[in-house]
Protein backbone atom coordinates (compact mmCIF):
# COMPACT_ATOMS: atom_id res chain seq x y z
CA UNK A 1 0.00 0.00 0.00
CA UNK A 2 0.81 3.49 -0.32
CA UNK A 3 1.02 5.91 2.75
CA UNK A 4 1.26 9.52 3.03
CA UNK A 5 4.41 10.67 6.19
CA UNK A 6 5.94 13.36 7.22
CA UNK A 7 9.54 13.63 7.59
CA UNK A 8 11.13 16.60 8.83
CA UNK A 9 7.66 18.53 8.04
CA UNK A 10 7.44 17.62 4.58
CA UNK A 11 4.51 14.98 3.00
CA UNK A 12 5.95 12.18 2.05
CA UNK A 13 4.37 9.16 -0.45
CA UNK A 14 5.67 5.59 1.36
CA UNK A 15 5.29 2.00 -0.40
CA UNK A 16 4.94 -0.20 2.81
CA UNK A 17 4.15 -4.34 1.45
CA UNK A 18 4.18 -7.00 3.34
CA UNK A 19 4.74 -10.27 1.23
CA UNK A 20 5.34 -14.02 2.03
CA UNK A 21 9.12 -15.37 1.21
CA UNK A 22 9.91 -18.37 -0.93
CA UNK A 23 10.52 -20.14 2.18
CA UNK A 24 6.98 -19.18 3.84
CA UNK A 25 8.19 -16.71 6.48
CA UNK A 26 6.61 -13.42 6.31
CA UNK A 27 8.36 -10.20 5.40
CA UNK A 28 7.83 -6.53 4.86
CA UNK A 29 9.21 -4.26 2.30
CA UNK A 30 9.11 -0.58 3.24
CA UNK A 31 11.14 2.62 1.50
CA UNK A 32 9.55 6.03 0.10
CA UNK A 33 8.91 6.38 -3.33
CA UNK A 34 11.56 7.05 -5.59
CA UNK A 35 9.30 9.45 -7.48
CA UNK A 36 7.34 11.63 -5.29
CA UNK A 37 3.76 11.75 -6.96
CA UNK A 38 0.88 9.61 -6.68
CA UNK A 39 0.90 8.19 -10.36
CA UNK A 40 4.80 7.15 -10.05
CA UNK A 41 4.40 5.92 -6.57
CA UNK A 42 1.47 3.24 -7.41
CA UNK A 43 3.62 2.41 -10.58
CA UNK A 44 6.81 2.09 -8.17
CA UNK A 45 4.44 -0.85 -6.21
CA UNK A 46 2.99 -2.24 -9.03
CA UNK A 47 6.43 -3.10 -10.00
CA UNK A 48 8.07 -4.07 -6.96
CA UNK A 49 4.27 -6.47 -6.48
CA UNK A 50 5.54 -7.98 -10.11
CA UNK A 51 9.04 -8.78 -8.69
CA UNK A 52 7.77 -10.30 -5.33
CA UNK A 53 5.10 -12.55 -7.80
CA UNK A 54 8.09 -13.32 -10.09
CA UNK A 55 11.17 -13.65 -8.36
CA UNK A 56 9.85 -13.85 -4.46
CA UNK A 57 11.34 -10.80 -3.68
CA UNK A 58 10.97 -7.01 -3.75
CA UNK A 59 14.33 -7.02 -5.91
CA UNK A 60 14.99 -8.25 -9.55
CA UNK A 61 17.80 -10.26 -10.05
CA UNK A 62 21.12 -8.32 -10.42
CA UNK A 63 22.78 -9.44 -13.60
CA UNK A 64 26.27 -11.01 -13.69
CA UNK A 65 29.30 -9.18 -13.01
CA UNK A 66 30.75 -9.80 -16.41
CA UNK A 67 27.30 -8.57 -18.19
CA UNK A 68 28.18 -5.37 -20.14
CA UNK A 69 25.93 -2.59 -18.98
CA UNK A 70 23.26 -1.16 -21.20
CA UNK A 71 24.23 2.54 -22.19
CA UNK A 72 22.42 5.42 -20.37
CA UNK A 73 20.52 7.61 -22.53
CA UNK A 74 20.07 11.06 -23.18
CA UNK A 75 17.34 12.83 -21.08
CA UNK A 76 15.85 13.83 -24.90
CA UNK A 77 15.28 10.08 -25.91
CA UNK A 78 13.87 9.49 -22.36
CA UNK A 79 11.07 12.04 -23.42
CA UNK A 80 10.78 10.40 -26.37
CA UNK A 81 10.01 7.12 -24.63
CA UNK A 82 7.70 8.82 -21.64
CA UNK A 83 5.62 10.83 -24.41
CA UNK A 84 5.34 7.14 -26.11
CA UNK A 85 3.69 5.23 -23.03
CA UNK A 86 3.53 6.98 -19.40
CA UNK A 87 2.32 10.27 -20.85
CA UNK A 88 -0.87 8.43 -23.25
CA UNK A 89 -1.58 5.83 -20.12
CA UNK A 90 -1.12 7.39 -17.64
CA UNK A 91 -1.58 11.16 -17.70
CA UNK A 92 -5.26 12.93 -18.14
CA UNK A 93 -4.76 14.99 -21.63
CA UNK A 94 -4.85 18.33 -19.67
CA UNK A 95 -1.85 17.05 -17.26
CA UNK A 96 -0.44 15.83 -20.59
CA UNK A 97 -0.37 19.71 -21.81
CA UNK A 98 1.10 20.85 -18.82
CA UNK A 99 4.22 18.09 -19.41
CA UNK A 100 4.54 19.18 -22.56
CA UNK A 101 4.70 22.79 -22.07
CA UNK A 102 6.94 21.95 -19.22
CA UNK A 103 9.55 19.74 -21.12
CA UNK A 104 9.45 21.87 -24.27
CA UNK A 105 10.17 25.18 -22.51
CA UNK A 106 12.15 24.20 -19.76
CA UNK A 107 13.58 20.56 -19.56
CA UNK A 108 14.84 19.63 -23.09
CA UNK A 109 16.43 22.81 -23.76
CA UNK A 110 18.34 22.28 -20.62
CA UNK A 111 18.79 18.32 -20.34
CA UNK A 112 18.12 17.24 -23.84
CA UNK A 113 21.38 16.20 -24.56
CA UNK A 114 22.87 15.11 -21.20
CA UNK A 115 22.62 11.63 -20.54
CA UNK A 116 20.58 10.71 -18.04
CA UNK A 117 23.32 9.96 -15.15
CA UNK A 118 24.31 13.37 -15.74
CA UNK A 119 21.07 14.97 -14.22
CA UNK A 120 22.61 15.78 -10.73
CA UNK A 121 20.77 17.19 -7.86
CA UNK A 122 23.51 20.38 -8.48
CA UNK A 123 22.56 20.66 -11.60
CA UNK A 124 18.36 20.46 -11.04
CA UNK A 125 19.29 22.85 -7.87
CA UNK A 126 20.90 25.41 -10.60
CA UNK A 127 18.19 25.26 -13.11
CA UNK A 128 15.62 25.83 -9.90
CA UNK A 129 17.49 28.70 -8.58
CA UNK A 130 17.74 30.07 -12.27
CA UNK A 131 13.89 30.01 -12.77
CA UNK A 132 13.65 32.09 -9.03
CA UNK A 133 15.74 34.51 -10.93
CA UNK A 134 13.30 34.20 -13.75
CA UNK A 135 10.69 35.03 -11.83
CA UNK A 136 8.58 31.79 -11.66
CA UNK A 137 6.55 30.54 -8.75
CA UNK A 138 6.93 27.92 -6.05
CA UNK A 139 4.00 26.32 -7.78
CA UNK A 140 5.64 26.47 -11.67
CA UNK A 141 9.33 25.83 -9.94
CA UNK A 142 7.24 22.78 -8.57
CA UNK A 143 6.07 21.33 -11.89
CA UNK A 144 9.20 21.58 -13.33
CA UNK A 145 10.77 18.94 -11.11
CA UNK A 146 7.08 16.83 -10.64
CA UNK A 147 7.74 16.82 -14.68
CA UNK A 148 11.57 15.98 -14.39
CA UNK A 149 10.72 13.17 -11.87
CA UNK A 150 8.44 11.12 -13.86
CA UNK A 151 10.43 11.26 -16.81
CA UNK A 152 13.18 9.84 -14.65
CA UNK A 153 11.18 7.37 -12.96
CA UNK A 154 9.79 6.33 -16.33
CA UNK A 155 13.47 5.70 -17.70
CA UNK A 156 14.14 3.74 -14.30
CA UNK A 157 10.87 1.33 -14.77
CA UNK A 158 12.18 0.56 -18.82
CA UNK A 159 15.72 -0.17 -17.15
CA UNK A 160 17.17 3.24 -19.17
CA UNK A 161 18.57 4.46 -15.88
CA UNK A 162 20.19 2.41 -13.07
CA UNK A 163 18.93 4.41 -10.71
CA UNK A 164 17.30 7.71 -9.78
CA UNK A 165 18.95 10.32 -8.58
CA UNK A 166 18.36 12.61 -5.71
CA UNK A 167 16.74 15.45 -6.51
CA UNK A 168 15.83 19.11 -4.54
CA UNK A 169 12.54 18.89 -2.35
CA UNK A 170 9.66 20.26 -3.94
CA UNK A 171 9.25 23.77 -3.38
CA UNK A 172 6.68 24.76 -1.17
CA UNK A 173 3.73 26.24 -1.92
CA UNK A 174 1.85 28.39 0.56
CA UNK A 175 -1.70 29.05 0.83
CA UNK A 176 -3.59 31.35 -1.32
CA UNK A 177 -6.41 33.51 0.18
CA UNK A 178 -9.63 32.57 -1.81
CA UNK A 179 -11.31 35.21 -4.22
CA UNK A 180 -14.80 34.42 -4.57
CA UNK A 181 -17.46 36.20 -7.12
CA UNK A 182 -20.70 38.01 -5.41
CA UNK A 183 -23.93 36.77 -6.72
CA UNK A 184 -24.69 40.47 -8.03
CA UNK A 185 -20.76 40.13 -9.78
CA UNK A 186 -21.94 36.79 -11.61
CA UNK A 187 -25.52 38.33 -12.67
CA UNK A 188 -23.77 41.06 -14.40
CA UNK A 189 -21.34 39.15 -16.04
CA UNK A 190 -24.11 36.73 -17.16
CA UNK A 191 -26.55 39.46 -18.13
CA UNK A 192 -23.55 40.76 -20.65
CA UNK A 193 -22.74 37.56 -22.19
CA UNK A 194 -23.74 36.02 -25.52
CA UNK A 195 -26.32 33.87 -24.91
CA UNK A 196 -23.95 30.80 -26.12
CA UNK A 197 -21.40 31.78 -23.75
CA UNK A 198 -23.77 32.51 -20.96
CA UNK A 199 -24.97 28.72 -21.11
CA UNK A 200 -21.33 27.88 -21.05
CA UNK A 201 -20.55 30.16 -18.00
CA UNK A 202 -24.09 29.22 -15.49
CA UNK A 203 -22.98 25.27 -16.26
CA UNK A 204 -19.80 26.53 -14.30
CA UNK A 205 -21.55 28.64 -11.80
CA UNK A 206 -24.81 26.80 -10.98
CA UNK A 207 -23.47 22.74 -11.92
CA UNK A 208 -19.97 23.67 -11.01
CA UNK A 209 -18.44 21.76 -14.02
CA UNK A 210 -14.74 22.49 -14.82
CA UNK A 211 -13.96 24.00 -18.49
CA UNK A 212 -13.38 20.66 -19.68
CA UNK A 213 -16.63 19.12 -18.11
CA UNK A 214 -18.23 22.05 -20.09
CA UNK A 215 -16.67 21.22 -23.52
CA UNK A 216 -17.36 17.80 -22.02
CA UNK A 217 -20.84 17.89 -21.57
CA UNK A 218 -23.62 16.09 -24.55
CA UNK A 219 -27.22 16.38 -24.68
CA UNK A 220 -27.43 12.51 -22.99
CA UNK A 221 -25.83 14.10 -20.05
CA UNK A 222 -29.11 16.09 -19.52
CA UNK A 223 -32.40 14.45 -18.34
CA UNK A 224 -34.44 17.52 -17.95
CA UNK A 225 -37.02 14.64 -16.11
CA UNK A 226 -34.92 13.49 -13.23
CA UNK A 227 -34.12 16.77 -13.28
CA UNK A 228 -30.00 16.04 -13.22
CA UNK A 229 -26.73 16.48 -15.01
CA UNK A 230 -24.20 13.42 -15.34
CA UNK A 231 -20.77 14.69 -15.57
CA UNK A 232 -19.15 12.28 -17.46
CA UNK A 233 -16.07 13.51 -19.55
CA UNK A 234 -14.20 15.89 -19.87
CA UNK A 235 -12.27 17.72 -23.18
CA UNK A 236 -8.88 18.89 -23.31
CA UNK A 237 -6.95 19.65 -26.47
CA UNK A 238 -9.67 17.90 -28.56
CA UNK A 239 -9.32 14.25 -25.89
CA UNK A 240 -12.05 13.44 -23.98
CA UNK A 241 -11.00 11.83 -20.43
CA UNK A 242 -12.92 11.42 -17.41
CA UNK A 243 -13.46 14.18 -14.91
CA UNK A 244 -10.52 14.93 -13.05
CA UNK A 245 -11.42 13.39 -9.91
CA UNK A 246 -11.87 9.99 -11.97
CA UNK A 247 -15.46 9.35 -11.07
CA UNK A 248 -18.83 10.44 -12.94
CA UNK A 249 -21.26 12.33 -11.31
CA UNK A 250 -24.89 13.85 -10.84
CA UNK A 251 -25.51 17.14 -10.27
CA UNK A 252 -29.16 18.55 -9.72
CA UNK A 253 -30.31 21.18 -12.37
CA UNK A 254 -30.69 24.25 -10.61
CA UNK A 255 -33.10 26.61 -11.09
CA UNK A 256 -31.59 29.49 -12.81
CA UNK A 257 -30.01 26.57 -15.25
CA UNK A 258 -32.95 25.28 -16.38
CA UNK A 259 -34.37 27.68 -18.74
CA UNK A 260 -31.04 28.69 -20.36
CA UNK A 261 -30.52 24.36 -21.23
CA UNK A 262 -34.44 24.23 -22.29
CA UNK A 263 -33.93 26.71 -24.39
CA UNK A 264 -30.42 25.85 -25.99
CA UNK A 265 -32.07 21.92 -26.43
CA UNK A 266 -34.64 23.21 -28.87
CA UNK A 267 -31.72 23.45 -31.08
CA UNK A 268 -29.75 20.72 -30.51
CA UNK A 269 -29.04 18.96 -34.14
CA UNK A 270 -28.72 15.51 -32.08
CA UNK A 271 -28.44 14.21 -28.74
CA UNK A 272 -25.14 13.81 -29.19
CA UNK A 273 -23.90 17.17 -29.79
CA UNK A 274 -22.20 19.59 -27.29
CA UNK A 275 -24.60 21.21 -25.06
CA UNK A 276 -22.17 24.50 -24.98
CA UNK A 277 -21.61 25.83 -28.33
CA UNK A 278 -20.14 28.97 -29.45
CA UNK A 279 -22.10 31.67 -31.31
CA UNK A 280 -20.85 29.92 -34.79
CA UNK A 281 -22.32 26.39 -33.43
CA UNK A 282 -19.52 24.93 -33.01
CA UNK A 283 -17.50 23.23 -29.93
CA UNK A 284 -15.58 25.20 -27.87
CA UNK A 285 -11.73 25.41 -28.24
CA UNK A 286 -9.74 25.39 -25.26
CA UNK A 287 -8.85 28.64 -24.95
CA UNK A 288 -12.09 30.35 -26.16
CA UNK A 289 -14.10 29.80 -23.34
CA UNK A 290 -11.49 31.40 -20.99
CA UNK A 291 -11.62 34.30 -23.20
CA UNK A 292 -14.72 34.45 -23.85
CA UNK A 293 -14.84 34.88 -19.99
CA UNK A 294 -12.43 37.50 -19.56
CA UNK A 295 -14.09 39.49 -22.06
CA UNK A 296 -17.87 39.30 -20.24
CA UNK A 297 -16.22 40.08 -17.30
CA UNK A 298 -14.19 43.12 -18.61
CA UNK A 299 -17.57 44.29 -19.98
CA UNK A 300 -19.61 43.83 -16.56
CA UNK A 301 -17.04 46.08 -14.91
CA UNK A 302 -15.36 42.99 -12.87
CA UNK A 303 -11.63 44.08 -11.09
CA UNK A 304 -8.69 42.47 -13.38
CA UNK A 305 -7.58 38.21 -12.69
CA UNK A 306 -10.73 36.78 -12.14
CA UNK A 307 -11.26 33.16 -14.27
CA UNK A 308 -13.53 31.02 -15.86
CA UNK A 309 -12.68 28.78 -13.12
CA UNK A 310 -13.57 31.20 -10.59
CA UNK A 311 -17.46 30.52 -11.67
CA UNK A 312 -17.00 27.15 -10.12
CA UNK A 313 -15.38 28.60 -6.94
CA UNK A 314 -18.84 30.85 -6.79
CA UNK A 315 -20.45 27.59 -7.20
CA UNK A 316 -19.21 25.49 -4.09
CA UNK A 317 -19.18 28.53 -2.01
CA UNK A 318 -22.89 29.24 -2.47
CA UNK A 319 -23.60 25.31 -1.86
CA UNK A 320 -21.49 25.71 1.34
CA UNK A 321 -23.02 29.35 2.60
CA UNK A 322 -26.45 27.91 2.23
CA UNK A 323 -25.77 25.11 4.68
CA UNK A 324 -25.50 22.44 2.69
CA UNK A 325 -23.33 19.21 3.96
CA UNK A 326 -19.48 19.41 3.34
CA UNK A 327 -19.56 15.98 1.81
CA UNK A 328 -22.33 16.62 -0.34
CA UNK A 329 -20.81 19.80 -1.66
CA UNK A 330 -17.78 17.43 -1.72
CA UNK A 331 -19.42 15.18 -4.21
CA UNK A 332 -21.52 17.78 -6.65
CA UNK A 333 -18.23 19.42 -6.68
CA UNK A 334 -16.50 16.26 -7.65
CA UNK A 335 -13.51 17.09 -4.94
CA UNK A 336 -11.36 13.90 -4.74
CA UNK A 337 -9.85 15.07 -1.34
CA UNK A 338 -12.51 16.06 1.86
CA UNK A 339 -9.30 18.90 2.28
CA UNK A 340 -9.97 20.84 -1.19
CA UNK A 341 -13.91 21.02 0.08
CA UNK A 342 -12.55 22.41 3.72
CA UNK A 343 -10.45 25.02 1.98
CA UNK A 344 -13.96 26.48 0.63
CA UNK A 345 -15.30 26.19 3.73
CA UNK A 346 -12.60 28.09 5.89
CA UNK A 347 -13.40 31.18 3.26
CA UNK A 348 -17.14 30.80 4.30
CA UNK A 349 -16.70 31.10 7.81
CA UNK A 350 -14.55 33.94 7.26
CA UNK A 351 -17.25 35.81 5.21
CA UNK A 352 -19.86 34.56 7.98
CA UNK A 353 -17.44 36.11 11.11
CA UNK A 354 -17.35 39.57 9.10
CA UNK A 355 -20.84 39.80 8.84
CA UNK A 356 -21.90 38.85 12.33
CA UNK A 357 -19.15 42.17 12.71
CA UNK A 358 -20.93 44.29 10.48
CA UNK A 359 -24.30 43.17 12.21
CA UNK A 360 -22.11 43.66 15.93
CA UNK A 361 -21.32 46.98 14.65
CA UNK A 362 -24.32 48.56 13.48
CA UNK A 363 -25.89 47.44 16.47
CA UNK A 364 -23.82 49.28 18.42
CA UNK A 365 -24.30 52.91 16.28
CA UNK A 366 -28.46 51.85 15.65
Amino acid sequence: MIRKVQRRGELRLFIDISYKKPDGTRARFRKDAEVQTMTAARAEERRILGNIAQYGSPYEPTAGAQAEAAPVITFGEAVALFREGKAITELKPSSRVTYEDVLVAKLLPRFGKHRLDQITFEEVQKLDAELVQAGLGASSRRNVIIVLRSVLGAAHELGKLPAIPKLPALPKVGKTVLRVLRQEEVDRTLSVSKPSARLAFSLAAYAGLRAGEVRGLRWTDVDFKAGEIVVRRARCKGEEAAPKSGHQRRIPIAVPLRPLLEAASKQKASPWTEVALTEQGKPWGEYGLLQAFKRAAKRAGLEDGWRFHDLRHFFVTRLLSSGAPTLAVKELAGHEELATTQRYAHAVQEDLRAAIARLGNAGATG
